[in-house]
């Protein structure tokens, strides 16, 4: 992407806009009257660079209504006004695999909604800033104005008519959260200000620079003028991410590998961070309420300018001969020092018991401590105990999905398993419903999935350990006692395998089993498992020989659901507080990766 002009992103606006005219499924959001009558025939594309450029094509000035686009704006709003603490306090991060409107429950224990792009959590969110921030129409309009850099952003009465005589569900949801405490205003205030919102109007050239300043780090594109700290921009960036096109939010970021946010109305917005941001408005919408011209739109954008967030193009760094990092951040010896830090504060940690089920894990030394950094270009930067044996345990998954993908081709991995965050614990005994399969490759019903067809791959079978070795630079070996465990304890995995087995998933459930087994149980070191990482980070390449062990787009691809699912249902904190695609394992190893960088273990 590097070079381009406006005259070139004028041209890919106006030839992604004719490769898109012929584009005609879904149709307007037929529970919202005002909605449903839309000309479903309307186009209009436009980007704002963060210089404050704007290119268009289509109708860039048609009017259309905010719906769930206002999502991240309320929600940067109310990070800005309360702080993460207070707010997290009413709303989680994490995606739910559920729809935009689900009537789903409160996160257990916490009682509060998933996340604030889905409508239980944006009600909340508006709830908070209608007792401070918003307390009339006013208010709302002038806040989402402000954001916009004053681009025309009105309000639509007859959209909020139209919502306020349907909205019976979202009062249920605005009442549930009344009853847990989660709103401290009235039911119909939070609702009301929610809806205002959702009905203020703008242009795919105002929602464009609206994107574009959360692209610029919260400054008004082409001026200094702040509005938003940078790291509630970084916070909302990352929800997003993970929680931004709902149940089919890991889809997105597989293919198209940008923050975004879709509504009902026809549109949607993308951010490029210290780029651009992208608008579409197209009134049709698919069951996601995503508009379906507008995401094919984007995808073939994201494809024609390398936008992806874990393209090879856009991860790459120079680097000085010898460099860690590129100059303008931390050399190598700052580097060591805070690994070694982190080795030191480790008694401040706290100590929890390691996992029971196997005494291969339960004896674990809890003491025990370890950190390895590689990096693309095979230097080691390691702390503690880097030699430490300990089992990889579902730190595994990445590189067995990855192994899949090179064998068998992305087309048969996905069709029997998905690319979505479950908001799921990793053992969790369930699938997608349509199709029926697995979540993601990285949860365990996933992993199973990944074992059964390595496993059956005919003559290009490998064993578990080989399949990981490949990405080790060296031999790896099973503990076998760390196998035994496994396989005594292994009752809630042979469920699960029963379960893919009736779905038609996996047909031959004891050899599945067998190589999943022992996929958990191969020995790796801290040392080991960042070399392992660094081959992600290094797009594929062996850190250490410079030999190609995955094909680029494997890559991109392994990490696109480290990044939403990796940690389970703890993966939206993760890219909130941490910030890079990241696999836990139950023996206490997690291995994370810096694309372009290091991996890290």
């Amino acid at each position: 992407m590097a070079g381009l002009d406006l005259a070139s992103l004028q041209r890919h606006l106006d030839e992604v806009m004719a490769a898109t005219a012929d584009v005609r499924g879904g149709d307007t959001a037929q529970y919202i009257p005002e909605l449903a009558s839309a000309d479903p025939d309307r186009f209009g594309i436009a980007l704002c660079t963060v210089n404050g450029e704007v290119v268009g094509a289509g109708e860039t000035d048609a009017r259309f209504s905010l719906q769930s686009t206002c999502k991240p704006f309320l929600y940067a709003a109310a990070l800005a006004q309360f702080g993460r603490d207070a707010v997290t306090q009413h709303v989680g991060v994490e995606p739910t695999g559920e729809a935009f409107n689900a009537f789903v429950g409160l996160e257990a224990g916490r009682h509060r909604p998933h996340n604030p792009m889905v409508n239980m959590g944006a009600i909340a969110i508006a709830g908070m800033l209608a007792g401070d921030l918003l307390t009339a129409r006013a208010d709302v309009v002038a806040l989402l104005d402000r954001f916009a850099g004053g681009r025309a952003t009105d309000f639509d009465e007859r959209v909020f008519a139209s919502e306020q005589s349907v909205g019976h569900r979202n009062r249920a949801i605005a009442h549930l959260l009344c009853e847990f405490g989660v709103i401290e205003v009235a039911p119909a205030v939070a609702l009301t200000r929610y809806l205002e919102a959702c009905s203020t109007r703008t242009t795919v050239r105002g929602l464009a620079g609206m994107s574009a300043m959360l692209a610029a780090g919260g400054r008004i594109p082409g001026s200094d003028r702040r509005v938003l700290p940078r790291w509630v921009t970084g916070d909302t960036l990352s929800v997003m991410s993970t929680c931004g096109m709902y149940d089919a939010a890991g889809h997105f970021a597989f293919d198209v590998g940008l923050p975004a946010k879709s509504g009902v109305s026809g549109a949607l917005m993308a951010v490029v961070p210290d780029r651009f941001g992208i608008a579409v408005f197209s009134p049709r919408v698919d069951g996601h309420g995503t508009s379906v011209r507008g995401l094919q739109a984007l995808s073939l954008l994201s494809a024609r300018l390398s936008l992806h967030a874990f393209d090879a193009e856009n991860t790459r760094t120079s680097r000085p001969e010898g460099a860690v990092f590129p100059a303008s951040a931390h050399p190598a010896a700052e580097l060591q020092d805070t690994l070694t830090g982190i080795v030191r504060r480790r008694r401040s940690y706290g100590r929890r018991l390691p996992a029971q089920y196997a005494p291969a894990l339960a004896e674990a030394n809890v003491a025990s401590t370890a950190i390895a950094v590689c990096t693309t270009e095979g230097v080691m930067h390691v702390a503690g105990e880097p030699d430490l044996p300990f089992s990889i345990q579902a730190a595994a998954n990445p590189f067995a999905y990855a192994a899949a993908l090179e064998r068998l081709g992305a087309e048969r991995v996905h069709t029997l398993v998905g690319v979505e965050p479950s908001g799921n614990r990793s053992d969790a005994i369930e699938l997608e419903l349509d199709p029926v399969r697995p979540f993601n490759p990285l949860e365990n019903a996933g992993a199973i999935a990944i074992a059964a067809l390595l496993s059956a791959d005919g003559a290009h079978a490998r064993s578990a350990e080989d399949a990981l070795s490949a990405f080790a630079g060296a031999p790896l070996r099973i503990d076998e006692r760390m196998l035994a465990g496994e396989v005594r304890a292994g009752e809630r995995n042979r469920a699960i395998a029963a379960l893919l087995r009736g779905a038609g998933i996996v047909q031959d459930e004891d050899a599945a089993l067998d190589y999943y087994f022992r996929q958990c149980s191969v020995t790796v070191t801290a040392s080991r498992l960042a070399r392992m990482a660094a081959v992600l980070a290094g797009h594929g390449r062996d850190p250490v020989t410079g030999t190609r062990v995955i094909a680029e787009r494997t890559a991109r691809d392994v990490l696109s659901v480290m990044y939403t699912a990796g940690m389970h249902n703890a993966s939206g904190e993760f890219a909130v507080t941490v910030g890079l695609p990241a696999k836990s394992g139950i023996s206490g190893c997690i291995v994370a990766v810096a694309p372009g960088r290091m991996g890290v273990a």
